[in-house]
């Protein structure tokens, strides 16, 4: 089972207010990816940090398990929780992403790989990718070793599918800051 995983558990101090709750073009950061994993039949579930308040209608919404973790702090607590489950995990901040985007990675991907993902001319993107429950014991052990770093996760797992992207680079844009709103 493959469900849709979105990441809103920052604290936003660079964007200065909750980035989840901030409009673009109309739809906060969190009902756009949301509905875009909802739009593959995902049945997305929301992870965040603790006191951050998400009510959507019918979507779960789950709470880190350890405190300020980052990324990886949130794929863990949806693997704790959600066993034997796969996600496709989006952050909430990557507005330009597409469910052809998404679509692409589902379709490439085969159960025996740990991770599906893209790579541009800058790198390996770990968001958005694909990452099977198999991960769970080398997410825990990073996390225990206090490397935050999904990029090292990704470095770990020898069976993995990254796929090359020739689109536009924009599609793995994060929005840090209020001014990377303008620049869209």
């Amino acid at each position: 089972m493959i469900r849709g995983l979105v990441l809103a558990g920052g604290r936003s101090l660079r964007f200065g207010s909750d980035k989840a709750l901030a409009l673009y073009e109309g739809t906060s950061f969190l009902d756009r990816a949301v509905s875009l994993l909802a739009s593959l039949e995902l049945k997305p579930i929301v992870v965040t940090r603790q006191g951050a308040n998400y009510p959507l209608a019918g979507c779960a919404v789950i709470y880190d398990k350890l405190f300020e973790k980052g990324p990886l702090g949130g794929l863990y607590t949806a693997m704790s929780v959600f066993k034997n489950t796969a996600f496709l995990v989006v952050p909430c901040d990557m507005p330009a992403l597409t469910p052809l985007v998404l679509s692409d990675l589902l379709a490439a991907h085969e159960p025996h790989f740990g991770i599906t993902v893209y790579s541009t001319e800058s790198g390996i993107q770990p968001f958005p990718g694909l990452y099977e429950p198999s991960l769970f014991e080398v997410v825990r052990n990073k996390l225990r070793q206090e490397d935050l770093s999904v990029h090292d996760v990704l470095d770990s797992v020898p069976a993995k599918k990254v796929m090359n992207w020739k689109g536009d680079r924009e599609i793995f844009c994060n929005v840090n800051y209020r001014k990377d709103l303008t620049r869209r």
